[in-house]
């Protein structure tokens, strides 16, 4: 993930976050703010209430997360061409039909994040926002069960992930862990509306292949559950 310079902070206010799922997040600090620009959860429309003034604004508004605006679509747009080309993507199906101009389009709707083995990417119980796309490397999904973890699944390259609680607008259910260095487009839930207005012709194509995603993991998780019904049964 790209590293962004720390901005020295003396805010005393409380902040609340209309967010894309249509809840309010807050109050927090103008440091956790901040956080949430850098990790792509308030983008330059999100309404923020400040709890001295007791108004909402959007926060493209404020001086401070304009600032940190302007440095993430500085430092990330050039790292995004350095470690992600458009011919990287056509580990994506989805993607093999599209020219290398509408990658890079697409590729304005995204984040580059870059993980190292054993980084959590996402804990349990946090707001789901976000789709994944893996690039390549290797994730984990998994639970703690006490001390001991349990593997849910392992997701690759051209694989999804994420996708499922980013449309029904929950929380997470799991851990998302690493397995090897892993590069990854983030495509927050706000991101992926703008897409939607602006250029639905790349938009359309990828909420298909999600779709069809969602679908072979549901059929995969039934065909799981018959087979345990099933064993239960014969054992009895």
């Amino acid at each position: 993930m790209v590293g962004l310079p720390q901005h020295p902070v003396e805010d005393t206010n409380a902040y609340k976050v209309w967010a894309s799922d249509n809840l309010m997040y807050g109050p927090i600090a103008l440091p956790t703010l901040i956080q949430w620009v850098e990790e792509g959860r308030v983008l330059p429309d999100t309404w923020v209430h400040t709890e001295a003034s007791n108004s909402w604004t959007r926060a493209k508004e404020f001086s401070v997360l304009r600032e940190c605006f302007r440095e993430i679509t500085d430092t990330v747009h050039v790292a995004r061409f350095e470690a992600i080309r458009p011919q990287d993507l056509r580990n994506f199906p989805v993607f093999s039909a599209f020219s290398d101009n509408d990658l890079e389009e697409f590729f304005h709707f995204t984040k580059v994040q870059e993980a190292s083995p054993e980084q959590l990417l996402i804990k349990k119980d946090a707001p789901c926002d976000a789709a994944y796309l893996i690039v390549s490397g290797e994730v984990r999904v998994r639970l703690m069960v006490g001390l001991e973890e349990v593997t849910l699944a392992r997701i690759g390259p051209g694989e999804f992930f994420g996708e499922l609680g980013m449309f029904t607008q929950s929380r997470r259910t799991a851990d998302v862990v690493a397995q090897s260095e892993t590069r990854l487009l983030r495509v927050s839930a706000q991101a992926f509306q703008l897409m939607i207005r602006q250029i639905p012709r790349l938009a359309a194509p990828l909420l298909f292949a999600m779709a069809q995603c969602m679908a072979h993991r549901i059929a995969d998780d039934n065909k799981k559950l018959q087979r345990e019904v099933a064993s239960a049964f014969l054992w009895r």
